[in-house]
């Protein structure tokens, strides 16, 4: 497409919408250019839909202009996934933000894809419910962006991911065709299953069906210290040998509890080299008894110290730790990349290991922490953008880890998806069979390939 025909498509669309709904300004564009991956495609427009009917003329008119459409939520994604990697149109869910119901009788959510989870979190605990799944960036990540990387986050031990508590979606497919779910009726509803995780791929989803949960009577939280990240990693395996399921086991090595303790003054036992979130939740005996048997567990690996939460204001100032993470590794290096490998729950304490193994073999520092109780670990390989050798062994790292993990039977992602920076790993994972048959969804869907296109399994 010449850039004359490409400004002739972008003004008739303009028209079309009405309203400020699209913008090509310089300003507008560079804002919309990268997500947490920092990576930088510039794109040709941002669209600001207000409705079912804008997102319909836009991927009508954009595939009929051959235009690259890129569904971003909040930008909040470690992979790539909205990126703008062909320029094109990025369709923003800033506008679509409406939480339609919370039903208490029935349990159910129904929400435009811009609402933010923390807003969803509030509304249905007004009411008694809970939205479980958490992403550590709840405040600002949108639910329309959970549902497409199938967001977890610490809950997810206990109560799952975003795919368990989606009943179904409305999406509108390339070309403008609107879908809507029959999750209602308990059929077989495939437009739904397979849009949930895939990292708007396969259309733009414009309304959510959410499951609810009853919100747990009590929680007890205890923080624990360990000498080191492997005698934690092999307390939380005690943890379930002991028959326990708890809502949350959150894991935070040495290096990251180093950077938490000078940003958010937080109080660190000095033998301590990692450290254990541990939360159980139910009716106040349940959570009691549940966690008096965690207390055993972790005891049988002599930690250095535990520290039990007697009250709500104490149990907030134990996830204060965990919560200031992603802010306090920035102390430590202007950049990181951060990978969320996961791995059978029996082989963290060798995933732990390798980690250690490759930060020393690449000259790197590498802080960890995440979903222990799920074997999903944050790795975060630090470095500087401006040392083309600290770039080059941040990669070799990060290729190294991968296949690490893959040995250990593991999943080159636990939550924030393929998209962009990972696609090169997928094959390794998957076989070239399932490939091609996500090839041939892909085709189903979006038989031009204007819809995200390069992420995930590429421009196939």
């Amino acid at each position: 497409m010449t850039e004359r025909s490409r400004r002739r498509a972008l003004a008739r669309l303009a028209r079309l919408l009405g309203g400020q709904k699209l913008e090509t300004t310089p300003e507008v564009l560079a804002c919309y250019a990268f997500d947490a991956t920092n990576i930088r495609c510039r794109p040709f427009a941002v669209a600001f839909p207000e409705g079912t009917a804008d997102i319909q003329v836009l991927m009508r008119m954009c595939e009929e202009a051959e235009l690259p459409v890129i569904p971003r939520g909040a930008g909040t994604g470690f992979a790539g996934g909205t990126v703008p990697l062909h320029g094109g149109v990025v369709i923003s869910t800033e506008r679509l933000a409406r939480i339609i119901s919370v039903e208490r009788d029935g349990r159910l959510a129904v929400v435009e894809p811009g609402v933010v989870n923390a807003r969803l979190q509030a509304e249905a605990g007004k009411v008694g419910l809970m939205f479980p799944p958490d992403p550590s960036s709840l405040e600002v990540s949108t639910l329309g962006g959970n549902v497409a990387q199938d967001a977890g986050g610490p809950r997810a031990l206990k109560y799952g991911v975003t795919r368990d508590y989606v009943l179904g979606v409305d999406a509108v497919l390339a070309g403008g065709h609107l879908v809507e779910s029959n999750w209602r009726n308990a059929g077989w509803d495939p437009v739904s299953i397979l849009l949930v995780g895939s990292e708007g791929t396969l259309g733009f989803i414009t309304r959510i069906y959410l499951r609810l949960v009853a919100k747990p009577e009590a929680f007890a939280t205890v923080l624990a210290f360990f000498e080191s990240t492997h005698d934690a990693a092999a307390a939380v395996n005690r943890i379930f040998a002991a028959g326990v399921l708890p809502a949350a086991v959150e894991l935070i090595d040495a290096d990251t509890m180093a950077s938490i303790t000078s940003f958010a003054r937080l109080d660190v036992p000095n033998r301590a080299g990692c450290s254990l979130l541990v939360e159980t939740d139910g009716e106040a005996v349940e959570a009691r008894e549940m966690m008096a048997a965690v207390e055993e567990a972790i005891k049988a690996e002599r930690p250095v110290e535990l520290r039990l939460a007697a009250s709500e204001i104490e149990r907030q100032e134990l996830w204060r730790m965990r919560r200031a993470v992603s802010p306090a590794l920035a102390r430590i290096a202007p950049w990181k990349i951060n990978e969320d490998v996961c791995v059978p729950r029996s082989n963290l304490p060798a995933l732990v290991d390798a980690v250690r193994l490759l930060g020393q073999k690449h000259s790197l520092r590498v802080p960890t922490f995440g979903h222990a109780g799920d074997g999903n670990l944050h790795v975060n390989i630090m470095f500087d953008t401006r040392d083309k050798d600290q770039v080059r062994r941040a990669e070799a790292l990060a290729a190294d880890l991968f296949e690490a993990t893959l040995r250990l039977s593991g999943s080159i992602s636990g939550e924030h998806g393929i998209g962009l920076t990972k696609m090169p790993y997928l094959a390794g994972q998957l076989g070239p069979d399932v490939i091609r048959l996500s090839e041939h969804i892909k085709h189903v869907f979006d038989p031009r390939g204007i819809v995200n296109p390069g992420k995930v399994i590429g421009d196939a």
